[in-house]
């Protein structure tokens, strides 16, 4: 069995599972609030299409994996690990990059294998959070 938090690419696009060579039913899957957070930004595009597709987006999102993980202490714990080893591989930690790491840290926390379309995104904190493309 594997245990997969989905990054939010993976809630807007379906994942490609066929690339683990598991079967569905050794997959389970859940995000955290944090990719919630980010497909709500969309909710409140100037355009009207934008807004309903977010919106259908989460919805479809949160029938799929349920409520999703909370950021709390031992998440942020993870964070702090996940910063500093940021900061050691010399790069940036951005204001986008930051929730991008916040969404590792989960995975850390809650021994989960994190699930994403772009994994140079993760590329800092790959000896310490496993990850995967889909």
């Amino acid at each position: 069995m594997i245990s997969l938090l989905l990054d939010t690419n993976l809630l807007i696009e379906e994942p490609h599972f066929s690339l683990l060579g598991q079967t569905h039913d050794n997959i389970e899957v859940q995000t955290s609030v944090l990719c919630y957070a980010e497909l709500l930004e969309g909710e409140f595009s100037n355009d009207p299409v934008k807004a309903a597709q977010a919106i259908i987006q989460l919805a479809s999102a949160h029938r799929l994996v349920g409520d999703g993980i909370p950021f709390g202490t031992a998440e942020l714990q993870a964070y702090r690990a996940i910063c500093a080893a940021v900061t050691r591989a010399g790069r940036t930690l951005t204001r986008a990059r930051r929730v991008d790491m916040m969404i590792a840290a989960t995975a850390l926390a809650n021994g989960l294998t994190l699930a994403t379309r772009n994994v140079d995104d993760f590329a800092a904190v790959q000896a310490i959070v496993p990850v995967v493309q889909l």
